[in-house]
């Protein structure tokens, strides 16, 4: 890597979660196709090498087209993205609570460099191949470090990639919310307005290689249990009906062929603004097009994490583009999820493999950073998230 380069190369990709749910009924069969979300006034680039495993280059999400060669740094780290805003807060510091960013301690204190890639969790993948692609750039190395939900840290386990005293929990999230375009705020203001029509937009489900389907498995999850939980609402016999009508959607009765004017935005309101519009899907990085989708009029709600939908919230209000929380049990300010709502954790562990000393010095001082300080523990609820610990 050249001298001149940084030292921490960041990249910000997609997420997914696994979860459960203590209450749950048999969420009914997804019969539909969605509308994708497309992306408009982009020139998609060739790139220059031949694509390799893992791949994470979608849309102009990664698509590094005037950066190539290889980088490599002495600690990789592979997490999944949504909390990318509590990570960005340990690694770079906190002034206000005395904290000094990981990546100034690692530096000061091993002479060591950190990259880590906020990727869909596909650490199965990146682990054996020592590689992972963005585009025209590899990032070269064997991962120290590896975060994701349950059931992938069960699978690096299980192929011996990772130390299983190290599996750890380190993070626990406040369930989900509806996150609804303000314009719509008198129109949306519980789920049970989802019976209405309203264009929910939801991450790609599963069946094709941009799938975020355990991000879409817990959202559409929680949209219908969370009706068929709580006797309370006033559509909790409708749970089904409401499942339906979305998810069903058939796209033959839609104009798609106006899709094809790829900078046109009013062709593409033309087909996002139907009245037979009711679903909406991520092209892929959910944590992106949800907040897209919603700001460009393609969708009026959205059901997202809660620590995710306070940071879209504050974001694209900087950028002109007003967002409501709609909670789904609580208040916005403190969110007690109801009955259905799924709640779910992420999960750190060591990977298996020969490092440097100053190697594993820097990546157990990471781990015992996200795993064991009350820093950590007051970053995460800052963004709306709990230390898993009781």
């Amino acid at each position: 890597m050249h001298n001149h380069m940084t030292n921490v190369i960041k990249f910000f990709a997609a997420s997914t979660f696994a979860l459960s749910s203590a209450s749950a009924f048999a969420v009914p069969p997804v019969t539909g196709n969605p509308l994708v979300v497309k992306h408009i006034g982009s020139v998609n680039w060739p790139q220059e090498t031949p694509v390799s495993v893992p791949f994470l280059t979608q849309g102009d999400a990664n698509a590094l087209n005037d950066m190539h060669g290889e980088v490599s740094c002495d600690v990789n780290i592979s997490t999944p993205g949504n909390y990318h805003m509590a990570l960005k807060d340990a690694m770079y510091g906190r002034p206000d609570l005395g904290h000094v960013g990981l990546v100034e301690q690692v530096s000061a204190l091993y002479g060591t460099t950190v990259c880590w890639t906020t990727s869909p969790p596909i650490n199965e993948e990146q682990i054996p191949a020592q590689s992972l692609q963005f585009k025209n750039v590899d990032l070269i190395g064997l991962p120290a470090l590896a975060m994701g939900p349950g059931n992938k840290m069960n699978n690096l386990v299980n192929k011996g990639l990772v130390d299983p005293a190290t599996r750890q929990k380190f993070m626990v999230n406040r369930g989900n919310v509806m996150l609804v375009r303000a314009d719509k705020e008198h129109q949306i203001t519980s789920i049970c307005d989802l019976k209405k029509h309203v264009r929910l937009v939801t991450p790609n489900p599963p069946g094709s290689s941009s799938s975020e389907g355990g991000s879409f498995d817990n959202f559409s999850g929680t949209l219908y249990n969370v009706i068929a939980n709580n006797p309370s609402l006033p559509c909790h016999d409708d749970a089904a009906e409401i499942f339906n009508n979305i998810f069903s959607q058939d796209l033959s009765k839609l104009k798609t062929e106006n899709l094809a004017s790829t900078f046109n935005h009013e062709k593409f309101l033309e087909v996002y603004k139907d009245e037979d519009v009711r679903w909406v899907a991520s092209s892929r990085i959910m944590h992106r097009d949800i907040p897209y989708a919603l700001c460009n009029d393609y969708a009026d709600a959205g059901i997202i994490f809660y620590h995710q939908a306070k940071y879209i919230k504050k974001e694209m209000a900087a950028l002109g583009c007003n967002l409501n929380i709609v909670p789904l049990g609580g208040t916005e300010e403190n969110p007690q999820p109801l009955s259905g709502n799924k709640v779910g954790a992420l999960f750190i562990a060591k990977v298996a493999g020969d490092f440097s000393t100053n190697a594993m010095g820097a990546r157990d001082l990471i781990y015992d950073f996200i795993t064991a300080s009350p820093i950590w523990t007051r970053i995460m609820d800052d963004h709306g998230m709990d230390d898993p610990t009781p």
